[in-house]
């Protein structure tokens, strides 16, 4: 298989959203932690009150967010290749970059007296690029891309209700608006943050597009019915966006709530959890760009989806009941219709996660282990697709590191998340220590990732064996307050047989190909702040 075509198909692997970082208040479930995910779906409550007068409340609100990179011998001495105002690519053997966003937006609500109440939301992104850009091998973010472009603009009106002796709230909402099922396994993300939009790692767009949502939140049950589309443009993302895809479906959770929670609208407030998802996409961009790759033949897909979380199985012995948590999920992709240069669509992704907190230790160290399949097929280019399709990938609701990307290093910038085979093990831990307030909080974490191809064939690669790498990764995350937090993280991944042969397939045609060592690594931190 020719160096192109593995590095089209791995760009499209591994291009799909990467998972913000940062804190977000009553949005996440690492809100326990004090740490969640930046701009979240799911919003901070620490806005200004611009406007309150009868019964109409207008609010203002900011998110800033900074991050920086190092990456030694990048790619495992591949590199990573940036374009010049020539046109032509340099590389950096050592990566150096970093990104900065600012976040305005202006939230209303109107009480109408009528027994429900109207509301909106409008924001902004701006944001940027430094250095040499993301350390993929040919960078998406070189050159020092500047942006500002709308995120959300939505209209809705939201309606209490009581039925079968329960309360609900019944939301009617239209426009561009950030959507997330459960953590964001399957939809978390609708607009993906390449080339000319800046900040790829830190990625703090969310929104899709219209037409909307109606949601029904329970005391116990949840649903959605939506019609969305994903914000796509290539001109802007410089050809590395995911296609357009505009989809329908449905989704019912059914869960249990935490002592004072809300899960109905609160995912971090689900002491356990099952959800069935279900969409069908109504039109995807089928151009000549996706054939083969694992974006390809998105037209027509149907996709099912079983999710699972949290204290699942009340035992009260060794405090299983509140101490074992058990995450998972199941995806099937399923197209009858041909496309892309395919005849048919079956793949499969999942990942299942039992853990632990040790609530009676000092730290109260929590351990996870999960095992990760995107699935794929021996012959990329056969007449079926089995190359799993991440769709609309969010990094996870529940860790700020240690979500479904596997590792800062390769999983980040050189793995792709299809023929994928992923063994993580998490350690974090608590000290008891307050560093410039007496409510701050200081996490710190490793983190191992065991990382394997299923068929190296899949991915153009002959006479290779499956190992991709390992990765250990050390983190310290730390929250001020509500609004404000930081970390740093320092990593180190070794390479395997299929991890050199990635770096070797992913160097630009007519570039010459420089050594491929067995080791990479990367220092790295960022910070966030609310107003």
């Amino acid at each position: 298989m020719s160096n192109s075509f593995v590095r089209h198909a791995r760009s499209h692997a591994t291009s799909v959203c990467r998972g913000s970082r940062g804190f977000v208040k009553a949005s996440c479930s690492l809100v326990a932690l004090g740490l969640a995910a930046f701009a979240a779906p799911e919003e901070v409550r620490a806005e200004q009150t611009l406007v309150s007068i009868k019964g109409i409340t207008l609010q203002g609100a900011l998110d800033i967010g900074g991050s920086a990179f190092f990456l030694p011998n990048t790619n495992f001495g591949a590199g990573s290749y940036g374009t010049k105002s020539s046109g032509a690519l340099v590389r950096h053997k050592n990566s150096t970059y970093g990104e900065f966003y600012g976040k305005p937006m202006l939230m209303g609500s109107w009480q109408t007296g009528w027994g429900f109440t109207v509301i909106g939301k409008a924001s902004a992104i701006g944001a940027t690029t430094l250095g040499d850009g993301d350390a993929e091998e040919v960078s998406q973010t070189s050159g020092t891309p500047r942006s500002i472009y709308l995120e959300e603009a939505n209209l809705g009106v939201e309606v209490p209700l009581k039925m079968a002796g329960g309360h609900q709230i019944l939301t009617v909402q239209g426009g561009r608006q950030a959507f997330a099922v459960d953590d964001g396994f399957l939809i978390g993300k609708g607009t993906y943050s390449a080339g000319d939009r800046g900040a790829w790692w830190y990625a703090p767009r969310y929104a899709f597009s219209g037409p909307g949502v109606i949601k029904l939140e329970g005391d116990s049950v949840r649903g959605d019915v939506f019609m969305l589309e994903s914000n796509s443009d290539n001109d802007i993302d410089r050809g590395y966006d995911r296609p357009k895809t505009k989809f329908v479906g449905f989704d019912v959770s059914w869960f249990k709530n935490k002592p004072g929670g809300h899960g109905g609208s609160t995912y971090a407030d689900r002491a356990a959890y099952v959800t069935l998802t279900y969409f069908h996409v109504r039109d995807a961009d089928g151009s000549s760009h996706y054939d083969y790759s694992t974006r390809a033949d998105r037209n027509g897909m149907n996709v099912a989806a079983l999710s699972w979380g949290g204290t699942l199985f009340p035992v009260k012995a060794l405090g299983i009941s509140k101490n074992f948590t058990f995450y998972g999920n199941f995806v099937s992709e399923q197209n009858s219709h041909a496309g892309n240069g395919y005849k048919s669509v079956e793949a499969y992704g999942m990942f299942f996660e039992p853990g632990y907190t040790f609530s009676m230790l000092p730290w109260k160290p929590h351990l996870f282990y999960r095992y990760t399949r995107f699935g794929g097929g021996k012959n990329a280019e056969g007449s079926v697709k089995r190359n799993y399709d991440t769709f609309f990938l969010y990094d996870g609701k529940r860790y700020t590191y240690g979500g479904y990307w596997p590792g800062e290093i390769v999983g980040m910038y050189l793995a792709p998340l299809s023929d994928l085979e992923v063994h993580q093990f998490d350690l974090t831990g608590t000290p008891p220590v307050h560093l410039f307030r007496k409510k701050d909080e200081l996490k710190l974490g490793v983190h191992f990732y065991d990382l394997s191809l299923l068929y190296p064939s899949g991915m153009g690669l002959k006479n290779v064996g499956r190992h991709v790498s390992n990765e250990v990764d050390f983190t310290a995350e730390y929250m001020l307050d509500e609004t404000t937090s930081a970390a740093v993280a320092a990593g180190t991944a070794f390479s395997g047989p299929a991890g050199r042969a990635l770096s070797r397939a992913g160097v630009p045609t007519g570039y010459r190909m420089h050594n491929i060592g067995r080791h990479a690594g990367v220092l790295e931190a960022y910070f966030y702040k609310h107003f």
